[in-house]
């Protein structure tokens, strides 16, 4: 059983709306595997217009798959060393990878070359991000550093300093102006992403062990975070006050992503599951065992496909039932709202 938020002393009439609210909110999905790697998949990032998603991998690749097929596109390789995370460019057109061999790499999504290597972490480079105009990138590393990349010049131009534990993960928000980072030292830092600012302008404390993801929300408006219990944390942006304390998962959550409406999250587990939440209310919307556990986990903008990667080196498609979808769409017909 999950632990889910409790709500005491609801009058009957408001408890029956919620109730009404839940079973209209629910969402029912079909799982099938479209691919396998070769090892542990640790990463996945669906691009910007839901056309393709990338996975990475302990066997030192990424792989580009087509949605809503899962084809398997194609597979690209260089990294000496398993490949932790991956990011889309805005315009879909490049994709940047973060590795064990300390490296930040970027590639051409449609041939799979790899147009330019970053170095400069001293340690294994676990998180990476693309700006929302691609003229930067940031990564993460287990060297305790935040680092941003200038894309044009291809070179380091600021290392924000200020975590006193490995830096797992990274995110821009959308409207450009912030990047939050986390890390094993249990605390989310947003930094400006003004050039010449290199201090944290906020620390977010609340997380009682090391927090291992954070992503904004589309309208930049929220932070999701989550860590090793499997505990996820939605704040207000940009004030960082906590709004929501989640207890999603009973293991390690390693990946949440947003959905467009900025209401509804997804989360992927060691635990095996993969659930859509509703970020307001805490409600659990689906919850789905995947059959292994669970290191990467994106979705679609409207949440009707979700693409998980697996332990076992298999990557799974959940696709939303039509029935589902045209109950939605008669609901909101009637209503108006989702």
């Amino acid at each position: 059983m999950r632990n889910m938020l409790k709500y005491v002393a609801i009058p009957i009439a408001s408890y029956m709306v919620m109730s009404l609210s839940t079973f209209a909110q629910q969402r029912t999905y079909d799982l099938k595997t479209v691919g396998k790697h070769d090892d542990e998949v640790l990463g996945v990032f669906v691009n910007g217009d839901n056309t393709r998603f990338a996975t990475s991998s302990l066997d030192e690749s990424i792989k580009i798959w087509s949605i809503p097929e899962g084809k398997d596109l194609i597979t690209i390789k260089g990294h000496l060393g398993h490949v932790n995370n991956i990011s889309f460019s805005g315009d879909d057109k490049q994709i940047a990878s973060a590795g064990s061999d300390r490296t930040v790499r970027v590639w051409d999504v449609a041939t799979g070359t790899q147009q330019y290597v970053l170095t400069g972490h001293t340690a294994e480079v676990i998180g990476v991000y693309f700006s929302p105009k691609n003229d930067y990138i940031a990564s993460t590393s287990f060297d305790r550093t935040v680092k941003l990349w200038d894309t044009k010049l291809r070179t380091e131009v600021k290392t924000l300093r200020g975590h006193t534990d490995k830096t797992n993960d990274v995110a821009y928000s959308y409207d450009g102006q912030y990047l939050a980072s986390c890390s094993d030292d249990k605390t989310i830092k947003i930094w400006s992403t003004d050039i010449n600012s290199k201090d944290a302008i906020l620390t977010l404390s609340g997380h009682d062990t090391q927090v291992l993801t954070v992503l904004y929300s589309f309208d930049s408006k929220r932070l999701a975070s989550a860590d090793e219990k499997g505990v996820v944390k939605i704040w207000e942006m940009p004030s960082g006050n906590l709004l929501r304390t989640i207890n999603a998962h009973n293991e390690i959550v390693q990946s949440v992503s947003w959905a467009e409406d900025n209401r509804t999250i997804v989360t992927g587990s060691l635990d095996k599951f993969v659930k859509l939440w509703n970020s307001d209310t805490g409600e659990n919307l689906m919850s789905m065992d995947v059959g292994s556990d669970i290191w990467g986990v994106d979705l679609t903008s409207s949440a009707d496909h979700i693409m998980v990667g697996c332990a076992d080196g298999s990557v799974k498609m959940m696709v939303e039932k039509k029935e589902a979808i045209k109950g939605k769409e008669k609901s909101k017909g009637k209503g108006g709202k989702k």
